[in-house]
């Protein structure tokens, strides 16, 4: 047997598929129906440390999060049902939700009809044998997957167990459907492989593949859906198009969980998101993804492949519909001076956001680390576009873009291709660090604005524009150590930035050149950026404003 996947360039090996048999019911026996930035920066810049603000605020609860792709779901308490009642889930799953849960024996037949029992019983608890490794070697046909489509409230134990594809035949693991609700817990899946359908090509009437498909190696979660993975490893899975593990279109809750090693020959590397996605306490590290989001995408990359989003938006192919960004809230866990960060680690996209990307809709995240992630195009750690971003108690170093923002890029969308109904950018980053991030380009801790940039007038100070690209707040963060051609801590381009209670200092900018102005550690560029008295821009080199920034000192 052969336990290929698809390759980084993404193609799906072509084999001969196995044989299909005729798999015999199965029925097992009892079924039943800065608070101070130096003492941040003290910690290596990667540990987290102590701060007064007590847990994680879920701002993401109290916010609009694009209903077109909830389901019908509420962002609220996972433990209420619909009707806002008590589900009475105990722990997400187990004996409180379906009475006695039935044993598996170590058999992915067994595991196939005790799934499709579930699903024709309303539901049930699967427990799987200890250890096991349930290799999955035919491919459903109907539903294009290797095991039947959750469509009703099925919890699996998987008691240390894997559930992997070992088969010729390109296919994904999991796919709940609107109405059904998936709980894993102690499991890891592996080597899933969503492929999609081969079409003639897009047309001005609709979509080339139909939503979700070639989408989630190993889960794919539809419109109406719900998923909860707890203490569950998703790793080298693959999708011909976004979401190397995870497609959620519908709510998704990853807690205490990996998702490592998966690849996406689209967008979201380790996890793509359309709906309403929670990670808490969890690993999305070392995931590669050809088009945008390294780790996790928000939403897709509009842009790629094609000249501009309006053209898209004739072929039916992004800007709207199953295509636009959700709510994405990433915690860690804070009990009292103990923290559990989640990690954003070692990811890497082709175009842009190697750790995180977002176009559209929301992102929250707090107590995490964003480490050591890359961007062949810009925004290293995080790239945020139209976006309502919300970056609390998070450390931003080691990231690399090839282009602009090294550590994080904000940006609106009134700029090359888009409609005039694009929004601004939005971002607060608080009580955070952004050290030794670099950018090939501009802004190697951070760009903020439009990231077209002229050099050929020699950034003069202008005018403010009205209509800003975007608006960042920073607040009681340190931007520190972060290189750049020109910005080397924060480029600042047809937008604003307030700093308050804020450090730039040792940053670096490497252009030589003597025609325009250089900054290590602020370059404003046609927007504008205001300090408050407790804010500082020092020691920087070779300037710290180049004289673009008002009350900052060369």
């Amino acid at each position: 047997m052969s336990n290929e996947v698809t390759t980084p360039d993404g193609d799906a090996p072509a084999t001969t598929p196995p044989t299909g048999r005729r798999r015999a019911l199965w029925v097992a026996t009892g079924v039943a129906g800065l608070t101070g930035v130096v003492g941040l920066a003290a910690l290596g810049g990667l540990a987290a440390r102590d701060d007064k603000a007590g847990g994680p605020e879920r701002v993401a609860d109290n916010r609009a999060a694009a209903p077109q792709n909830a389901g019908g779901d509420s962002h609220g308490d996972h433990r209420t049902g619909e009707d806002g009642g008590d589900r009475g889930r105990g722990e997400w799953g187990g004996e409180e939700e379906h009475g006695r849960a039935r044993e598996i024996p170590c058999d992915d037949d067994a595991l196939v009809d005790a799934l499709e029992l579930a699903n024709r019983d309303h539901g049930g608890t699967l427990k799987l044998a200890e250890n096991c490794t349930y290799e999955l070697r035919v491919k459903d046909r109907e539903v294009g997957g290797g095991l039947p489509v959750i469509r009703q409230d099925v919890t699996i134990q998987g008691n240390g167990s894997t559930i992997a594809r070992d088969a010729e035949d390109a296919f994904r693991i999991f796919r709940v459907a609107g109405g059904g609700h998936l709980t894993l817990d102690d499991l890891t899946v592996s080597g899933g492989n969503a492929s999609a359908a081969r079409h003639p090509g897009p047309t001005a009437s609709g979509p080339a593949r139909d939503e979700g498909e070639g989408d989630g190696g190993a889960l794919l979660v539809e419109r109406g859906g719900k998923a909860h993975l707890s203490h569950v490893t998703l790793t080298g899975n693959n999708a011909e198009h976004d979401g190397g593990a995870v497609a959620n279109y519908g709510r998704v809750w990853l807690t205490e969980s990996t998702v490592d090693r998966n690849h996406a020959r689209g967008d979201g590397g380790g996890i793509v998101n359309h709906g309403l996605l929670t990670i808490e306490a969890s690993h999305v590290d070392d995931n590669t993804a050809a088009g945008s989001g390294g780790g996790v995408a928000n939403g897709s990359d509009e842009r790629r492949g094609q000249g501009a989003p309006v053209a898209l938006a004739a072929l039916g192919m992004g800007g709207h519909g199953g295509r636009d960004a959700g709510t994405v809230e990433i915690v860690g866990v804070r009990d009292g001076k103990n923290t559990s960060p989640s990690t954003l680690d070692g990811n890497r996209a082709g175009k842009n956001g190697g750790g995180l990307f977002s176009s559209g809709g929301y992102v929250t995240v707090s107590f995490t680390h964003i480490t050591g992630n890359t961007a062949c195009e810009n925004g290293g750690g995080v790239y945020a576009e139209n976006t309502d971003l919300d970056l609390d108690k998070v450390v931003i170093a080691g990231n690399h873009a090839d282009g602009d923002g090294g550590g994080v890029v904000t940006t609106g969308g009134k700029h090359w291709g888009y409609p005039n109904t694009k929004d601004e950018g939005n971002a607060t980053i608080s009580d955070s660090v952004i050290v030794d991030n670099t950018a090939n380009r501009f802004g190697g801790g951070i760009y903020n604005g439009e990231w077209l940039v002229k050099i050929e007038d020699g950034f003069l100070t202008r005018d403010h524009d009205e209509d800003d690209n975007a608006a960042l707040t920073l607040r009681d963060t340190l931007v520190k150590g972060n290189t750049a051609l020109n910005g080397g801590g924060i480029f600042n381009n047809k937008a604003t930035i307030t700093l308050t209670k804020t450090h730039v200092t040792k940053n670096t900018a490497t252009d030589t050149s003597k025609l325009h102005r250089v900054a290590g550690g602020v370059l404003n560029n046609e927007g504008h950026v205001t300090l408050d008295d407790d804010s500082l821009i020092s020691d920087n080199d070779p300037t710290n404003c180049a004289n673009t920034v008002k009350d900052c000192f060369n």
